[in-house]
Order: C-alpha cells, then structure tokens, then sequence
C-alpha cells in the first residue's frame, strides 16, 4: 500500500538536500560537493523509496526472501550513496557563521553526542538492529501494522547511515578513522551477516508462524523461501564486505602513493635548493 507520510519524508529529505546544497554553493566559488556525489546521494533517496515502495514491497510481508532483500539494501547500500553525497558538510556550510559558533558546535562538542557517534556504537547498531528486530517478536508484529513496519525501515536505515559515517567521506565527524583501522571496522560485516544468515538457512522448521500460513499463488514453498533469505544474507553480505573492504584497500594504497609523491618532490626540492640560492647570487 502506499503510504503519503514515508514519500512526504523521503521527498522532503531530498529536497532539503538540494535546497541545502544551492544555500552552501552560493556562498563558495568552487563546486563543494561533485555533481557525481551529489547523482549518488539522490540515487541513494530513490532506493529507499523504491525499497519500500517498490514491486518488492508488495511481496514483503509474504516472502521473507523480499524483506531480506529491502532489509539489505536499506543498511548496506542506501546509506553509503546518501552520505556519499556530503549532506551534514552542506548544512554546516549553509547554516552561515553565527548558527554553527552558537548552535552546531556546542552540540557537535558535547560529550554526550561524541559517545554516540563513536564508530563501536555503529558497530553495536548494525549488529542489534537486525538481531532483535528478526529474533525477538517485533519482525512478525510488523506484518500486521503498518506503523510499525515503516518503523522497522526507518530504524534499519537509521543503523546504516550510524555505520557508514565513519566510512564514507566527506562528513564531519569527531572521530577519524585510519586506513587500517577501517579494514578492522568493515571486517565486522563478515561475521554479522553470517550469522544471520545461518539463523534463517539452518532450521529444518518455519521460525515464523504467520508466513507458514499466508496463501502463495506463486514462489516458494515458506522453509525453502526461509533458506533462501538466509544464503541471500549470508552471500550478499560476504560479497558486499569483501567489496568494501577492497575499495578501502584501495584508497588506502592511492593515499600513501601520494603522500610518498609529496615527500619524494619536497627531498628533490630540497636537493635543489642550494644549486637555486648559487644561481640567484650569480
């Protein structure tokens, strides 16, 4: 069913960052955010509204396989495109001087909000979220409520976006990660996804009551489409953490090259120096 409040918010939250984005642009001569990052952020709205919205929704609360599917991709892949887009970086630059030195700041500064943004928090959330949202009542609660169905999308995307903060470039955060502290904080996709995936694949028996009883006109069966949401996550799960974790590899490679290209040319520069100084004096 559609629902006009999510689509009210999913479009407002894109507005706002277009909006925020003509504020901050105007104030600078250069371009802050690349257009690429900014397709990328709008791409990253349009999928979560096609998540919930979309051909899949209509079957989500008849195949687990589907809402494993939009459960996916609104912690692991929404998110990154959302803040690939550098959304809170564009507010603090159109929120103007005085709004930042009298509100922003002390709030970003306050002990309390530096503890809950600290990257094991994301960790603990990305972990959390999907385990008492599918091993405690409230995954089978949501197929008969609407509201908390749509809470359960909000909450999953709210734990993703927490989770690749850190990660994701561009955004401000009082706490930066080294290169290889990020490996360590990517290989935690491994083993939450694995984990998940073995609790759906493994049983021989229907962990859901109401989804063993709900009429299929087609797909299948409720164990084999149980299974089947549990290799989704176990295989998508690996294959998306083996893929970050190559891309951050590779940053991390690309940054010490050209931190060794700065120093090679400051030693070549210095090497120089003196020839330069006996040539001025000539």
């Amino acid at each position: 069913a559609i629902e006009p409040i999510p689509i009210f918010l999913i479009g407002l939250a894109a507005f706002w960052y277009l909006r925020t984005r003509q504020r901050a642009q105007a104030s600078h001569a250069r371009r802050i955010v690349p257009n690429g990052r900014v397709a990328a952020c709008l791409g990253g709205f349009a999928l979560v509204l096609f998540t919930v919205f979309g051909p899949i929704a209509s079957y989500d609360g008849t195949f687990l396989t589907l809402h494993m599917v939009q459960h996916f991709i609104l912690i692991t892949i929404a998110p990154p495109l959302i803040l690939l887009g550098a959304p809170m970086t564009l507010w603090l630059i159109a929120s103007g001087k005085e709004r930042r030195r009298c509100v922003i700041y002390p709030v970003l500064h306050a002990p309390a909000f530096r503890a809950f943004t600290h990257p094991l928090v994301g960790v603990f959330l990305f972990a959390a979220v999907p385990l008492l949202w599918y091993v405690t009542p409230a995954f089978e609660e949501s197929l008969g409520n609407v509201t908390l169905h749509f809470v359960g999308y909000a909450i999953f995307l709210f734990a993703g976006l927490h989770y690749w903060w850190p990660i994701i470039g561009g955004n401000p955060t009082r706490w930066n990660l080294s290169y290889p502290v990020r490996l360590l904080y990517l290989l935690a996709l491994v083993p939450i996804h694995a984990f998940l995936g073995l609790i759906f694949h493994e049983p021989d028996n229907v962990i859901y009551e109401q989804l063993a009883v709900i009429p299929r006109a087609w797909g299948p069966g409720p164990l084999l489409d149980q299974q089947i949401a549990g290799a989704i996550m176990f295989i998508a799960g690996e294959a998306l953490g083996l893929i970050a974790l190559l891309i951050v590899s590779w940053q991390w490679a690309s940054h010490e090259e050209r931190v060794g290209r700065r120093l090679d040319a400051a030693d070549t520069s210095n090497e120089w120096r003196p020839v330069a100084y006996r040539e001025r004096g000539r």
